[in-house]
């Protein structure tokens, strides 16, 4: 069976390369409130972000948003990458480690729902908005490790049997 709709092998190693200063970039963003001064662009319009708390801006800042963007594609890019062996028990781990993930995500969602409140639920969620993808890799390259590991202790074993 052919995969479909999985990157090359070789855009795996670009998404964890990329996905390094991206994630620090987030966590920075996040975190710290950090920003680059370059990347302030004053609105030719004025608009209104959160009309309750009354905050009123011209200008912005897209360190968050590339920081963002950036951390998915990698995520996307690693997780979403072909193995050097792609057969159809790959094709059924990758399956089994979206469920999980997906069940894993929506889970902690519950929990935070339940038990955070105010903006440390809004930074929650928005965490939780990268947890579904590196919850498929853990999880997916886990299977994977556990599978190879099980052929080299056999062929092993058949080695010294023979």
């Amino acid at each position: 069976m052919k995969p479909r709709f999985l990157f090359p092998n070789s855009y795996k190693k670009y998404g964890v390369i990329l996905s390094i200063p991206f994630l620090i970039l987030g966590f920075a963003c996040l975190f710290f409130d950090f920003e680059f001064d370059w990347l302030n662009f004053n609105l030719p319009y004025s608009y209104t972000l959160f009309s309750d708390l009354g905050i009123d801006t011209k200008s912005i800042n897209l360190t968050n948003e590339i920081a963002t963007i950036g951390l998915i594609i990698s995520l996307l890019l690693v997780a979403f990458s072909k193995v050097k062996f792609e057969d159809e028990y790959v094709a059924k781990i990758r399956l089994e480690s979206l469920q999980w993930a997906i069940y894993i995500n929506f889970a902690l969602l519950i929990v935070l729902t339940i038990f955070v409140f105010g903006l440390l639920y809004f930074y929650m969620v928005m965490v939780n908005i990268f947890t579904l993808l590196i919850i498929f890799i853990i999880r997916f390259h886990y299977l994977l490790f556990i599978k190879n590991e099980s052929e080299n202790n056999e062929s092993s074993v058949r080695s010294i049997a023979l």
